[in-house]
């Protein structure tokens, strides 16, 4: 079988493939095509504010999410990145409060964040111009985070600078709450009217359940007092405590008035002796890290020398200075909370109660029984005046029918 020859090789044989001895119109193809393809291979005239968007266009390397919330956070701070990462490696104070400094330290570049941007820049033996000019195309987030990079022991310092922060408000609240647990504890010991009401209720406790019979107890706990609002009389409408408020009312009204000894112990109720144990301990552990980091810092720039004293080496710095201040404030702190803690602990030893009780379990205790007397009195105050009121009522209707038994009589 005879295989034909392609057409095209045919065509190519026969003929010129250009347009050469056709009948056409040279001027009207240019006009038609080549100037058509001369200005598509002309350069595009870029609109100018299309060019300054373009070259104002950032690097972006790290998420989304991230950069944005990042970039809110900087804006807060009126200085390069630049500044702001030699403040931090310095420890220096920055006008920013805990919130925005624990900000700063969660944004540090993570490993991934870190390796995306090393790829990134320049070598570190680069020009300085080169490495400041990648920096500068990156977002405003990467470039603090790029900064950050150099800093050495970035997140350590970062809780330095927290620590100092937020260590005068948590000195405040360990002294206010020694200073509340000293107060409480005086004005349940020196109450002549408490001690005189837990009297009352212990000889009521003692005619109650032995019916008058040598067989006494001499003391009572803090939480049974809470239980004589619970028992009852034969009425079923009596309680124990009502009876103890009647007996206190015609024996010795001024007892009535003892919550205005207590105060104190509203506040003294919300003092937890153990919280404040642990935060007291912790800016123990917090004064060592600040030393530390300090010290990390100062063998890089100052000459080892056995005869210089830490101390001296410390007040080189900001940072050191506050760690000495801060370490005698803690001293102190220490001493007024041993001292808060000693009087609570005798406190439990002078009323018999056990020395594990928390001051929120026994000042809570006071404060409910307390509350509950006062409530029972007013409750008796409202009885007795109704039963007034009813006898006067009888006495009027009593007068009423004599006159009118009178009336008729003389009828």
């Amino acid at each position: 079988m005879k295989i034909l020859d392609s057409f095209w090789n045919q065509a190519k044989d026969q003929t010129s493939l250009q347009l050469v001895g056709l009948d056409f119109d040279n001027e009207e193809f240019s006009s038609l095509f080549t100037a058509s393809l001369n200005k598509a291979a002309a350069p595009k005239n870029e609109d100018p504010e299309a060019k300054k968007q373009k070259a104002n266009q950032k690097v972006q390397l790290i998420d989304g999410r991230r950069r944005m919330n990042g970039s809110i956070l900087l804006k807060k701070f009126k200085v390069d990145s630049k500044v702001l990462a030699k403040q931090v490696d310095n420890m220096e104070n920055i006008a920013a409060d805990a919130n925005e400094i624990r900000g700063l330290m969660q944004l540090l570049p993570t490993k991934d964040e870190s390796l995306a941007l090393r790829s990134y820049l320049p070598p570190a033996d680069a020009p300085e111009e080169v490495i400041e000019e990648s920096i500068e195309k990156l977002g405003e987030c990467e470039q603090y985070m790029a900064v950050m990079l150099d800093v050495p022991d970035a997140k350590e310092k970062f809780q330095a600078m927290l620590f100092r922060t937020e260590f005068d408000s948590q000195a405040v609240d360990i002294r206010d709450g020694a200073k509340l647990l000293i107060l409480a504890c005086d004005s349940v010991i020196s109450s002549e009217r408490f001690r005189k009401l837990l009297l009352y209720a212990l000889k009521l406790g003692n005619a109650l359940n032995t019916g008058g019979a040598n067989e006494e107890v001499t003391a009572i706990t803090l939480d049974s007092l809470l239980k004589l609002a619970e028992a009852k009389a034969f009425d079923r409408r009596t309680s124990v405590l009502h009876y103890l408020v009647s007996i206190v009312l015609k024996n010795d009204e001024d007892v009535l008035k003892v919550s205005e000894d207590f105060i104190p112990l509203r506040a003294a109720e919300r003092v937890a002796m153990d919280m404040l144990s642990q935060q007291l301990k912790e800016m123990s552990r917090g004064i060592e890290s600040v030393k530390d980091i300090v010290m990390r810092n100062l063998s890089e720039t100052v000459a080892p020398d056995d005869e210089i004293l830490e101390e001296e080496l410390l007040a080189i710095t900001a940072m050191g200075r506050f760690s000495l201040s801060a370490a005698s404030k803690i001293q102190s702190l220490s001493n007024e909370f041993d001292n808060a803690r000693d009087n609570f602990a005798n406190l439990l030893q002078f009323f018999g109660e056990d020395q594990s009780m928390t001051p929120e379990a026994f000042f809570s205790t006071i404060n409910t029984f307390v509350s509950m007397f006062d409530e029972t009195h007013k409750d008796l105050i409202r009885k007795q005046e109704a039963k007034e009121r009813n006898m006067r009522i009888d006495e009027k209707r009593k007068l009423r029918e004599q006159e009118t038994a009178a009336k008729k009589i003389n009828f």
